[in-house]
């Protein structure tokens, strides 16, 4: 029997791991969410930084017919695996990620003959099957621009709190 980490959040992109992962982002603020576009990273944090923050992946840049726009994205889940530092493995997972996942858009590396092969074994389909039905490794939510505004106005008004102690202070001191 295989042993997975329990789900993990976090709240910042250079929190996540580097590990080979199979990773889908999600869109859709107010209304249901949906699986936006699914891939597969060696190093999860890199690829995830490449997408989002640096906007340089060929999926964000726009180069493609049909891409990733970064700001839509309002959360990630991630599928770890002890056997995905296996290319072979990682590759068949993502097969199987966009059969039960059904994203919008899909990685450009689609199915190979490697994947597919590891596929044949009926196991193997069936135990990833059951990881992409089951509850992810983790995930971490972005904010939308509204919440981060919202964030910042928040955090405005702690600091003006916190300035007008000090100035309290210093009075009391002299």
């Amino acid at each position: 029997m295989l042993l997975f980490r329990s789900m993990r959040d976090f709240s910042t992109v250079y929190e996540l791991p580097n590990v080979p992962a199979v990773y889908a982002f999600y869109s859709g603020d107010r209304g249901p969410k949906y699986v936006a576009y699914v891939g597969i990273a060696g190093k999860l944090k890199q690829r995830i930084v490449q997408h989002v923050i640096r906007r340089d992946s060929s999926v964000a840049t726009g180069t493609s017919a049909v891409n990733l726009n970064p700001d839509q994205i309002s959360s990630l889940s991630w599928w770890e695996h002890p056997e995905f530092d296996k290319t072979e493995k990682l590759k068949a997972a993502e097969i199987v990620a966009f059969e039960i996942l059904n994203p919008a858009l899909r990685s450009r590396a689609g199915a190979d003959k490697a994947g597919m092969k590891i596929l044949a074994d009926k196991n193997v389909r069936l135990e990833l099957e059951n990881l992409f039905r089951g509850k992810p490794t983790g995930s971490i939510a972005f904010l939308s621009l509204a919440d981060a505004i919202d964030k910042i106005g928040q955090l405005e008004h702690r600091l003006n709190e916190l300035e007008a102690v000090v100035e309290q202070l210093r009075c009391v001191k002299d």
